[in-house]
């Protein structure tokens, strides 16, 4: 193990007490349990939604049962698509979106006529019924996850604050110079959000200026005599031959008896109203990710205030650094490194110390002849290939998605230390935490 980078003194520095392995040890017990790893949550509702796409029984267009505009299925889809995001980044939006699902899906299960009261599609509704059943198992579990990891989250902060023993610093001492990028994303998902709205509302003024024209219209029954991809050629009682365009001619059997609705030289079938799925696809993109940014830009905005705002505890640690720019998390007393606590990516600074200008070449040699520089050792292992070891100054309260801000060795011969703010990730989130910016002290 080489010698840790140790941080020059200085007013950020002197006097900061190291982070004892105890405490930390017990803050990482805090933390949420390996079950609600986003990985699984996403997995579960992503595989239960395909199979309940595809086992649900497809509705034929008719005078009965309208094939129109489907505000309820689209608002379910949305939130559906958007969980597979939520579930992994934005936990505070899946307390709410999770049960709004469930909901939509039972109440669309005994709503929807060929599947709850077994009709048409009896044979297929105990599959259907399954399929549902798992989405809502799914949707379950996503919500429990975020649930515990939020719980986590103020068990860490409070266990954090009572046994850390760190000291405090004004965070105007520690965060000048560094970037607030908050409103970007916050600006961008209002504007998305507000195009979905007009969207929306586009979609609805063409189902309703269809629904007046079709109440003044004339009905007139008449037989299918032939169907193209795209339009019925239909025999009315008086003799006529006429064409109608038709999204789902198929639905239609030849010699079946259809309802048109004409008035003038506008005509439709009543089995097919408007179908406003053009503004209802702008609304889904938009409005999901209009969403998601305007939550990555409130969560950025308060991670940006937490920083700024109050006095920032600050505890000294190592960070142990690979050949990959990977750095784990570790207390000062921890110098076997047998117990990291997160996972960084730096992406701001080289993460070699001055000293170690030519660890890469010798990294490349140590992993062609496997580890112990014995041929074939190692190979095929991905492991964690230690490079450099650095002592750094964590400011901030720890906890999945917390905002920190480290003080760490310079690589420049003209600074003494760099500060570069960083986020938060649990090491079973597989993430990396990339730094947004960072200002140098001298």
């Amino acid at each position: 193990m080489p010698d840790p980078v140790r941080l020059p003194t200085g007013p950020l520095a002197d006097g900061v007490p190291g982070w004892r392995g105890a405490d930390a040890a017990a803050w990482a017990a805090a933390g949420p349990g390996r079950w609600a790893r986003p990985l699984w949550s996403v997995l579960a509702l992503l595989v239960t939604v395909v199979v309940a796409i595809v086992v649900e029984p497809v509705p034929v267009c008719g005078d009965a049962t309208p094939c129109g505009p489907d505000w309820y299925g689209l608002v379910q889809t949305a939130l559906a698509i958007g969980l597979l995001h939520w579930n992994a980044r934005l936990p505070e939006l899946t307390l709410v979106a999770a049960p709004t699902v469930a909901v939509l899906v039972v109440a669309g299960y005994f709503t929807e006529p060929g599947v709850a009261s077994g009709g048409a599609f009896g044979e297929v509704s105990v599959v259907s019924v399954a399929a549902n059943a798992a989405v809502v198992a799914a949707l379950a579990l996503g919500w429990a996850a975020a649930l515990a990891r939020l719980t986590a989250r103020r068990r860490q902060r409070l266990l954090f604050a009572r046994t850390s023993g760190a000291t405090t610093f004004p965070s105007a001492a520690v965060t000048a110079g560094l970037p607030r990028r908050s409103a970007y994303p916050l600006a961008a998902g209002l504007l998305l959000c507000a195009l979905a709205v007009a969207a929306t509302l586009l979609g609805l003024r063409g189902v309703h200026a269809d629904e007046d024209r079709a109440a003044r219209a004339t009905r007139t029954e008449a037989v299918v005599a032939h169907r193209t991809d795209t339009s019925l050629t239909l025999r009315t009682e008086d003799g006529r031959r006429i064409v109608v365009d038709a999204l789902y001619p198929g639905d239609q059997r030849l010699g079946s008896t259809v309802t048109v609705l004409e008035d003038g030289g506008w005509r439709r079938l009543v089995a097919e109203p408007y179908d406003a799925v053009g503004w209802q696809l702008l609304a889904l993109v938009t409005g999901l990710t209009g969403i998601s940014l305007t939550g990555t830009g409130l969560r950025a905005l308060r991670r940006s205030l937490a920083l700024r705002r109050g006095d920032l505890p600050a505890l000294r640690v190592f960070q142990a650094v690979d050949g990959e720019g990977r750095a784990t998390l570790h207390a000062t007393d921890d110098t076997a490194l047998r117990m990291p606590l997160t996972v960084f990516t730096w992406d701001l600074f080289f993460p070699y110390g001055e000293d170690e200008e030519e660890a890469p070449e010798e990294d490349a040699e140590e992993d062609e002849l496997g580890e112990g520089n014995e041929p074939g050792e190692g190979d095929g292992e991905d492991e964690f290939t230690l490079v450099s070891l650095r002592e750094t100054v964590m400011f901030g309260v720890p906890y999945e998605g917390a905002p920190v801000v480290f003080l760490v060795p310079a690589l420049d011969r003209e600074l003494a230390a760099v500060v570069a703010p960083a986020v938060v990730q649990p090491l079973w989130s597989g993430a990396r935490v990339s730094g947004s910016g960072c200002s140098a002290t001298g």
